[in-house]
């Protein structure tokens, strides 16, 4: 558990940083000269993360509670054991990706934030 958690940060740190360079780049290629410009550019990426893990949990409920789906699965060979379990699967997955594009997300508007109170006072 502390394992995974701890891979969890290290991998939501390194895809931020990722994106980050990108954006870096980015603004280097079209010389932007202020920490406002760079803050912006993080924080769109940051929210947009957020709102594609928001859909994911949202696009999976939906999915649970279609009865055209529900009933296919109990027409199915499968018996209640393996259909708990397959809905299991389906809500962890939702939630994981939900937790991992937050967590960069919340590690980008961090960055944003940071970029722009430090560098706004040594200017």
């Amino acid at each position: 558990m502390k394992k995974s958690f701890l891979r969890l940060l290290v991998t939501t740190l390194l895809l931020a940083i990722i994106i980050g360079a990108l954006v870096s780049i980015v603004g280097w290629l079209l010389r932007w000269h202020t920490t406002t410009q760079f803050s912006n550019a993080l924080f769109w990426p940051g929210a947009i993360l957020i709102v594609f893990g928001i859909l994911s949990v949202m696009g999976g409920y939906s999915m649970r509670s279609n009865f055209g789906m529900l009933y296919s699965q109990s027409a199915s060979d499968m018996n209640l054991r393996e259909r708990t379990q397959r809905l299991a699967a389906d809500m962890t997955q939702g939630y994981s990706t939900f937790i991992f594009l937050s967590l960069t997300g919340v590690f980008l508007i961090g960055l944003a934030v940071l970029i722009g109170s430090i560098f706004s006072t040594i200017q």
